[in-house]
């Protein structure tokens, strides 16, 4: 008697709980409904049929491990809080005054446009109007493949966060969403992790680790990085054909030492670094690859031609001897290795804690040596793993 007493109470605990979801839903998608086509057209659906709706209710969008993958649940939580911080910065504006939490759109939002959409003209009196009123938001309209667009950003960007070349690549399938698949129960991401390839080879009598540089696509397939020494500025015999690029861990290790952020950002920016045409800067014994960081040139990959590959030996922050920028320095400040580094100048943070771009003497200083691109990356403190205290730009006067 016990236990089915106990049954009784667990259904009764089910009836009650799906009562309040469904209630729940039911004023979501009547909020979003009043807000895309405005309270009169909306109150012509009745409410059976928004009640039937309901029945068809998805979970919140979120990401799930894919069935086999070997993804942490560590990784998969960290996705999910990720995706949501990301989606929170955004809301859909309608013609009705009105503003849309994506994070409501993304669930219920879809399944009554995914609803409407498969409404029959006579499923009740105007009917039609009513799908007419919704027709510029269905599936098939610019705004829906609008949001497809913007759902996958978002699902690259959280992905691009918590990636890392010599770890591993985070795969997002968004085919079970239900943006997607209408149909679905579930509306999840499924989540999956690969690795790249990694090998060892001798580089200056010592064995070093290398790692071929590439990103995962869609369709579970890599898309390794590759350029033909020619592109690079190399001269010689089989010099236009395309060749594998790896990145040494040594280089991996230097970029955060010396951007130190969020490392999938970093690692994003060194594959995306070969895509377009390369403004490449040669010396007698390396290249010079120009490294971007939201749109601004922070540094250099150090490229060299090694064997049947181009081999990214090491990153070089704007301001290090090596670089353009770094000899301009010397040339306007007299500051050799031994006093940027003595500053604190040589890496991304310590650089940004001086807050250069509110100094106008330093700013014209820096600007003139070719680094005023790094007085526009304050933003990106908040990405930084370690917190810097703010120093005074006056100490670097003074030095000078």
């Amino acid at each position: 008697m016990k236990k089915k007493k106990k049954d009784a109470v667990a259904i009764q605990t089910r009836k009650a709980e799906n009562k309040e979801l469904d209630g729940r839903f039911l004023e979501r998608i009547t909020i979003i409904g009043k807000a895309l086509v405005g309270e009169e057209k909306f109150s012509l659906i009745p409410l059976t049929v928004l009640e039937q709706i309901t029945k068809s209710r998805a979970p919140r969008l979120k990401a799930k491990a894919a069935y086999g993958s070997d993804i942490l649940s560590s990784t998969v939580k960290q996705y999910n809080k990720l995706f949501y911080e990301f989606i929170k910065e955004h809301s859909i504006e309608t013609p009705y005054n009105s503003e849309i939490s994506v994070d409501y759109y993304l669930s219920e939002g879809i399944v009554l446009l995914n609803c409407i959409s498969v409404l029959p003209d006579k499923a009740f009196h105007n009917a039609s109007l009513v799908k007419e009123a919704f027709q510029q938001y269905l599936p098939g309209s610019d705004h829906h493949t609008w949001m497809v667009e913007f759902l996958e950003t978002i699902i690259m960007d959280a992905i691009a966060f918590l990636s890392e070349l010599d770890k591993h690549i985070i795969h997002a399938d968004m085919t079970d969403t239900a943006w997607i698949n209408p149909y679905t129960v579930s509306n999840t991401i499924f989540l999956k992790r690969f690795s790249l390839e990694k090998t060892k080879i001798v580089i200056d009598n010592a064995n070093r680790t290398i790692i071929r540089l590439g990103w995962i696509l869609a369709t579970e397939e890599w898309a390794y990085n590759s350029i033909s020494p020619a592109k690079l500025g190399y001269e010689g015999e089989s010099a236009d054909v395309p060749l594998p690029i790896y990145i040494q861990q040594h280089a991996i290790d230097k970029l955060q030492k010396r951007i130190d952020i969020t490392p999938g950002i970093m690692h994003f920016g060194v594959v995306h670094s070969f895509d377009e045409s390369i403004l490449y800067l040669k010396t007698a014994t390396h290249v010079l690859v120009p490294y971007f960081l939201s749109e601004q040139k922070v540094g250099y990959l150090l490229c060299k031609w090694f064997d049947n590959k181009i081999l990214i030996h090491t990153f070089l922050f704007l301001t290090n001897d090596g670089t353009p920028e770094g000899k301009m320095l010397k040339k306007l400040c007299l500051l050799e290795k031994a006093d940027k580094e003595y500053l604190r100048i040589d890496t991304m943070p310590h650089f940004n804690s001086y807050h250069f771009d509110k100094d106008e003497r330093l700013s014209a200083l820096f600007t003139a040596a070719g680094c005023g691109s790094l007085l526009k990356i304050g933003h990106l403190e908040e990405y930084s793993k370690k917190s810097i205290a703010d120093k005074d730009p006056e100490s670097i006067l003074k030095y000078l």
